[in-house]
């Protein structure tokens, strides 16, 4: 055997070259793992999220339902070159989940609240809702001013819902029986607190 030079023709030489297929930006930054949550009392598929729920903020007093508050993504929302090097949270509503054709006023202490209830779809119950674009001042003018000046609350409706506390149940914690009876305890003690309060 005869070591290739350049000028032997009949040897030949291979030379490969690796290129990177994607960016060390794109492989370094982890994936969100998204969490599918069932309506409580019938198991019906109604949301999928980026966040952990028991984590996010509740409303607080003069609002006694204590729910949860879950960011909803902005439908004009645009990607920064940098904001998208960061991978975003993200939450939908699936079509399974209804909201009510008209307004609901609910009264509180400190006057009265105009919500828009979400349903399951399967067996009715209420498990969120949204608030009318009236309670957030400011921002019903901003809201109208790409849309139609009719304000009926769609510009809110897309950035947060309201869960009701102890209306959702997570698909992983429905298939260990133990820790769904413990989990389903602690939703029951919570809408006690929430009816005696």
């Amino acid at each position: 055997m005869s070591t290739p030079t350049p000028d032997d023709p009949t040897t030949t030489t291979t030379t490969t070259t690796t290129t990177p297929s994607q960016p060390p930006s794109q492989s370094s930054s982890p994936r969100l793992r998204v969490q599918t949550h069932h309506c409580r009392f019938c198991n019906h598929l109604l949301l999928a999220t980026t966040r952990s729920i028991p984590s996010l903020p509740r409303r607080k007093s003069p609002a006694k339902d204590g729910a949860i508050i879950l960011p909803l993504p902005r439908d004009n929302s645009t990607d920064d070159d940098e904001q998208s090097k960061h991978q975003k949270h993200y939450t939908i509503l699936l079509s399974t989940t209804i909201p009510d054709r008209k307004h609901t006023l609910v009264r509180r202490e400190d006057g009265f609240e105009k919500r828009l209830f979400l349903r399951c779809g399967r067996c009715r119950v209420v498990m969120g809702y949204f608030l009318n674009e009236v309670h957030f001042g400011g921002m019903s003018s901003t809201n109208r001013e790409g849309g139609d000046g009719e304000g009926d609350g769609e510009g809110e409706k897309a950035r947060v819902v309201y869960l009701l506390p102890g209306a959702l149940v997570e698909t992983g914690v429905m298939l260990r029986d133990e820790e769904l009876e413990r989990v389903v305890k602690g939703l029951d003690r919570e809408w006690v607190g929430w009816l005696e309060g």
